[in-house]
């Protein structure tokens, strides 16, 4: 089992090194053609639209200085995308099968053009760094995982920790669920597997979601079981948190936006807390 179509996410800023070089090692290790997606937005696109909304139109003057600023926007992204392929001896640029990373073109409408390449994608990679930025950790997150219902893996320190303890943060959730699912490749590839849980988290109106249909799944895939590990805290969000950081965990597997995005925008959540969890293990989030 393994990823073959990896898409990583870059907006032509330092924090694509993060992104890259996750997606790079990733693409090595399965074999997989890793499209560099540029996602940084189109400032002459907007700024076209506000002067037609304002009767008023940019010189040319202004046109050419922001194509300038786009061409080298794309620039660095390939820049980043060569250096993060020779670090890890990738083939760069177009051709047949992979390993290998290709960046593809800025597109006028950015997230028209990551939509129709999320389609086929197997994983999705975004570096923590990019998450920071303000306001743009909705627009990308809502897209890849709300409307594509692509597994999103958030890169966070250095790749070769994919390879070590990984945890799932267990709910019986749909959304766990088709987390485990994106995730079973780097499961395959990881050295130990806990199973966290939080009764605090569970709805109190069903039974407690049992491990066992869960480490008999991940048998039927022949990656073993995971071992159970209950977690207590304030609540279950924090708990969840902890219980990576105590347990030296490299991935933290979870569903995102179990319940109403209306509720987590008024009360947090797991969902939250793992994003704001910035020093913690990279995760691996799906809807």
């Amino acid at each position: 089992m393994s990823y073959k179509l990896i898409m990583a996410l870059a907006g032509g800023g330092p924090e694509d090194a993060e992104t890259l070089a996750f997606a790079a090692a990733l693409a090595v290790q399965h074999g997989a053609v890793a499209n560099v997606v540029p996602i940084h937005p189109d400032a002459a696109v907007d700024l076209l639209a506000l002067g037609m909304t304002l009767g008023t139109s940019l010189s040319p003057e202004m046109k050419q200085t922001l194509s300038d600023a786009q061409r080298d926007c794309q620039t660095r992204i390939e820049t980043s995308a060569r250096a993060a392929a020779a670090a890890v001896d990738l083939v760069f640029g177009d051709g047949e099968g992979g390993p290998r990373m290709v960046v593809h073109p800025h597109s006028v409408m950015p997230a028209e053009n990551l939509a129709r390449a999320l389609v086929l994608a197997d994983l999705v990679v975004i570096g923590q760094g990019y998450l920071r930025g303000p306001g743009r950790d909705g627009r990308v997150l809502g897209q890849v995982l709300l409307d594509q219902r692509a597994p999103l893996l958030i890169a966070r320190g250095q790749p070769d920790r994919l390879a070590g303890r990984i945890a799932v943060a267990w709910d019986g959730s749909v959304e766990a669920g088709r987390a485990v699912h994106g995730a079973l490749p780097l499961i395959a590839m990881g050295s130990d597997l806990i199973l966290l849980q939080c009764p605090r988290g569970l709805d109190p109106t069903d039974p407690a979601p049992e491990m066992a249909p869960l480490n008999a799944w991940l048998r039927l895939h022949g990656v073993g079981t995971g071992r159970p590990v209950p977690v207590t805290g304030p609540s279950a969000a924090e708990a969840l948190v902890k219980g990576a950081h105590d347990h030296d965990v490299g991935l933290l597997v979870a569903g995102a936006w179990g319940h109403s995005r209306l509720r987590e925008a008024i009360f947090g959540g797991a969902t939250r807390a793992f994003l704001d969890d910035v020093d913690g293990p990279s995760l691996l989030l799906a809807h």
